[in-house]
């Protein structure tokens, strides 16, 4: 599938990136796939899944989350024309075998199918922006939400936190067998680079799981995860790739150890 997004912020374009890979992660870290350089992202913040000729948005537990054509959801299926708010910037999706022509300008493209793109010309000026802050990816600032735009009911449901400050990961299997992954950063990878991977997000005193990439979806307590983040705590079990974890509580020793 031929796929591209065209980030813009205030209506004006800031960057075209192809769809080549078959995950493409979206945030403020500047190893992320496509950077967006601003407060209201967070370091990770969603990423683009494309799975035969269907690509997915997911959200990373970002703080501000994301919306497809104005509805908050944690994950969704994108079709050409979507867009996708993430914080003060806009993703515009484009299938290349349903668009002539390169992206030039916003308004001779998005614009000719308003019902179908549902982008916002009449909003209200943004307001200022505070200047990012490079040296603190762990900080994103949160942003004011119309509350008449919610996500469906399963989408609540899955983003309800589960309590579990101070976790860490205890390896069960695999590379590092008995070794502690800890979990003090905005964001771990677990599993090996060009394999099968996953992020620990950690947002506040909550912990999600997300895939990341991989042929095979992680596993939480021997089920297999779907799209988008699931909370985790004390006792679950995770399965990426070769390697096995078990979620347990930080003491003063594993805290003191050395991540695996």
């Amino acid at each position: 599938m031929a796929a591209r997004v065209v980030l813009s912020l205030d209506g004006a374009i800031v960057s075209e990136t192809e769809l080549t890979k078959p995950v493409v992660v979206v945030g403020r870290h500047p190893d992320c796939d496509l950077v967006i350089e601003h407060p209201a992202v967070s370091g990770r913040h969603m990423l683009l899944r494309t799975v035969g000729a269907t690509v997915y948005a997911e959200d990373l537990a970002s703080t501000n989350g994301i919306m497809v054509n104005g509805v908050a959801t944690g994950s969704q299926v994108i079709h050409h024309l979507d867009v996708i708010d993430i914080g003060q910037h806009k993703l515009h999706f484009f299938d290349d075998a349903l668009l002539a022509g390169g992206v030039r300008d916003l308004e001779s493209t998005v614009l000719t199918d308003y019902e179908r793109t549902m982008i916002a010309i009449q909003a209200p000026p943004a307001a200022p922006r505070p200047p990012a802050k490079p040296d603190d990816l762990s900080r994103t600032m949160a942003i004011a939400r119309d509350p008449t735009l919610v996500a469906p009911e399963a989408a609540r449901q899955a983003a309800v936190p589960r309590e579990g400050a101070g976790l860490v990961l205890q390896v069960l299997d695999g590379e590092g067998r008995g070794e502690t992954v800890l979990l003090e950063r905005a964001n771990t990878m677990i599993g090996h680079s060009g394999a099968d991977t996953a992020l620990i997000v950690r947002r506040g005193q909550s912990f999600f799981i997300a895939r990341l990439a991989g042929s095979r979806p992680p596993r939480l307590n021997g089920k297999e995860l779907g799209p988008g983040t699931h909370p985790i705590g004390v006792n679950d079990v995770i399965e990426v790739g070769a390697s096995r974890f078990e979620v347990v509580q930080a003491t003063q020793e594993t805290a003191g150890e050395p991540q695996g």
